[in-house]
Order: structure tokens, then sequence, then C-alpha cells
């Protein structure tokens, strides 16, 4: 009787390469979001941070005293990661037609790459509602969700711009700065990261602000970059194009068109489904991808007798977190609004 591991069959390393360094297109926001860290169990524990790195302490000693110390204090909670499979099958007539030929094509590295980009516009579309529920940010008497531009505004007052986004005079950089703010208050470091939905996007392309601003700085048109630097954000900002496929039919944003999200990550920003440089810095973040070391990988391909097709299978495991601060879990280190345009 075989044993598991025979069964198993470990994997096939060609397409596990291929599979491993598929590239993100440019307007990815779930590793944006969440960086890739890597992790060798499917189970554990996730540490949440608490603010006693800000308490003031008095460190002065008389001779012979005891020394004063400090111990960081956390607060945890489990995480399971989750597997998701995708297989791809190549019929063995179109395998023996793509090799015959001056023009040979390698079907199973583009159906491994078809298959890693579904898995990976699943994953983008899991990401996004995780972040947009306002209710999981820390908490709200801390400014830092709201549904829509009216809520923000109603919480602000006078500290928030005075005009609507979707007012072409609007000035949105008071309300970034207003977030930024009330986010630095909860980790003691500004955003540097952004995601705008497409509306919001346009709609600063012709903000009479922002072009009044840039004239005097630059000769290029606003871009992505050039919106980053104008909101002060390092890091940078993503705008998020992805669709998916809705039950009428019709293809939806997975991130609110009209949505803002400011938060703060460690990490450079990644365009890979491996894992991010420093990522695991015991640093205040926003999110992470937990993820199951040696994954996505591709299990080697097999011949289905019945339907005469050849079959290779993708595995990855990983679930998003988003990082709480400290007993109550909920998010401290971005701020989410769902309809800034309204």
């Amino acid at each position: 009787m075989m044993n598991l591991q025979q069964t198993y069959a470990g994997v096939d390393p060609i397409l596990t390469t291929l599979a491993q360094g598929f590239m993100l297109p440019s307007t990815n926001i779930a590793n944006f979001i969440a960086p890739v860290v890597d992790t060798p169990t499917r189970a554990g524990r996730i540490l949440r941070f608490g603010k006693e790195q800000f308490a003031i302490n008095d460190f002065r000693r008389a001779y012979g005293t005891n020394i004063p110390y400090v111990q960081s204090r956390y607060d945890s909670e489990p995480y399971a990661l989750e597997q998701e499979v995708v297989a791809w099958e190549l019929p063995e007539e179109v395998i023996e037609n793509a090799g015959e030929g001056p023009a040979q094509v390698d079907l199973r590295a583009i159906e491994t790459r078809n298959a890693m980009s579904r898995l990976m516009n699943s994953y983008e579309y899991t990401v996004a509602q995780a972040v947009t529920v306002t209710a999981g940010y820390n908490p709200y008497e801390a400014g830092l969700g709201f549904e829509d531009w009216a809520d923000f505004k109603t919480y602000y007052g006078a500290s928030a711009g005075l005009q609507e986004w979707s007012d072409p005079d609007a000035n949105p950089i008071e309300d970034i700065l207003t977030l930024k703010r009330a986010v630095a208050n909860q980790i003691g470091i500004r955003p540097n990261s952004i995601v705008l939905g497409t509306a919001v996007f346009d709609q600063l392309l012709t903000n009479s602000a922002i072009l009044d601003r840039i004239k005097y700085t630059t000769a290029d048109s606003i871009d992505t970059d050039v919106l980053a630097r104008y909101f002060g954000l390092e890091r940078g900002l993503r705008v998020a194009e992805g669709r998916y496929l809705a039950d009428d039919g019709k293809l939806m944003p997975v991130f609110p068109e009209n949505g803002i999200l400011l938060f703060y990550s460690p990490n450079g920003p990644s365009d890979s489904v491996m894992p991010a440089g420093g990522a695991n810095a015991a640093t205040p973040a926003f999110a992470y991808t937990y993820q199951l070391t040696g994954t996505p990988a591709v299990r080697p391909e097999y011949y289905i007798r019945e339907r005469r097709v050849v079959r290779a299978e993708i595995t990855i495991e990983r679930v998003v977190n988003l990082v709480g601060l400290g007993a109550t879990g909920l998010i401290g280190s971005g701020a989410m609004i769902t309809n800034i345009l309204a």
C-alpha cells in the first residue's frame, strides 16, 4: 500500500518555479495592502501590538537602586491558513497540435500562468472585502472608519476639508492630512500608502487644487507617482482596477470605485506572490498575507484516461490578516472611507 508521501508525489519543480515567479499586474492591490509573510505551519498565533512603547518613563536612578526596565506586552489571536487549489487541463490532441510545426507553444507554461492569474483575481476580491468593513477600524471613536464623506465631515468638523471630493474645487490634501494624523495617533507612525477606487482617481486627475500645485513643480501630467508625492506617501499609491464577474454577468470593481484606503506598511511594495522583504519585522503594520512556505506549488501532471486530458494542480495556502492593536484587536494602522465622493 502506498504511503502518503508516495501518493503526494511531490511537486513539479519547473512549473512550481514558474508559479512562484508569477508577477502580479501593476494595479494589484492584494499584495500591496497585505505583503506576503512566509509561515512554516498551517496554524498559529498572531501578535497584536500595544502602545506601551510610547509611555513616558523616568529612567533616572539613584546609585544602588533598582534599574528601570521595559517589557513589551502583546495580545494574540489564532490564525489558520486557507487552502486554495486550481487545476488546469489540456486535451492530448491540443498538446499534439501545439508541438507540431515551427511555432511550438509551451501550453503547460501558459496554463500555469493563467491558473495563477485566476488565483490572484480571487485573492484580490478576498482582500478587498476584508479591508472595506469600516466597523473593524479601531474603534469608530478614533476616527478611522467611515461609510461616506458626510460621516467623515461630521466627525472631524472644521479640521476636515470644506468641500466634498466630487467637487473639482475641493482640496483633498486637507482630508488626507487629517486621516494621517489620526493613524499616527494610534501607532505613532504616519501612513505611507494609499489605495484609491477608480472613480476617486479620475476625480483627482481634474482637481483644480492639485493641478494648480503641480504646475509649479513639474511639467508631468498627474499620475500615481505625482499623487503619491503630493500626498506625502513614500511607499506609493495604487488604483484598484481589478474586476470580478458578478452573478448578473457584469464586471464589478473588487474595491469600491468611490473608496480610499490610507494605511502604513513597513515593507516596500511587491508585485510578486513570494514573501516581501522585511515583512516579519515586529513593527505596527496594516495587513499581512500569511502564506505557507513552499506555496504556490504545482503537483506533477497526470493523465486522465477517460477524458484523454493531461491535468496539473496548483495549491496555495494563505490567509489575510489585518493587524490589530491591543485587547480590542481592531485596526489602528489604517483608515477607510468607503464612499468619499458622496
